[in-house]
């Protein structure tokens, strides 16, 4: 089955690649080094690998994250796609605790909230998240998103329960 499979990636990448203009070839050449990167353990999950995002928490403890604009994750208008600036909030937010939490605690959100201010448009978004409360069962914080002229794009807050961590086999 592996080779059947294998061989219809090949045919189709082969269709692809003779038929596909410059945005769809760098959008592949873009899927292709996030699935490299992936698998060469540079990113926890495929979809941070996919849109390359970059991450570091700040001198005064906030958590920043920052996505290079892409077609790959342009709506129709040639802006960011709401979901994925929702997503680049909720990122910032749960990584910067995930990241704080002792080894057998993970956070996952249950609840957002988002107010988009402007189009994402521009070179990247940069998302900075502030931790507002940490408790033992939930932690509340704060994100804003930022064009590259640091204009604001969207706003949020984030609730997220802490639960013990998932033996992950």
């Amino acid at each position: 089955m592996m080779t059947t499979l294998k061989q219809e990636l090949n045919d189709t990448f082969q269709e692809l690649i003779s038929t596909a203009n410059d945005e769809e070839l760098h959008v592949l050449s873009s899927m292709l080094r996030g699935l490299n990167d992936k698998k060469e353990q540079k990113y926890a999950t495929y979809l941070s690998a996919l849109t390359q995002i970059q991450t570091r928490f700040l001198d005064n403890g906030d958590y920043e994250v920052v996505l290079p604009i892409q077609p790959l994750i342009n709506n129709p208008l040639q802006m960011v796609h709401g979901g994925i600036t929702a997503t680049l909030l909720d990122t910032a937010m749960g990584s910067m605790i995930n990241r704080i939490l002792p080894e057998d605690k993970a956070a996952v959100t249950a609840e957002m909230n988002v107010h988009y201010i402007k189009p994402g448009v521009g070179s990247n978004l940069k998302c900075v998240a502030h931790l507002a409360h940490k408790g033992n069962s939930l932690c509340v914080t704060e994100a804003k998103v930022y064009d590259d002229r640091e204009k604001l794009v969207a706003l949020a807050t984030g609730t997220f329960a802490v639960i013990n961590r998932p033996h992950v086999k």
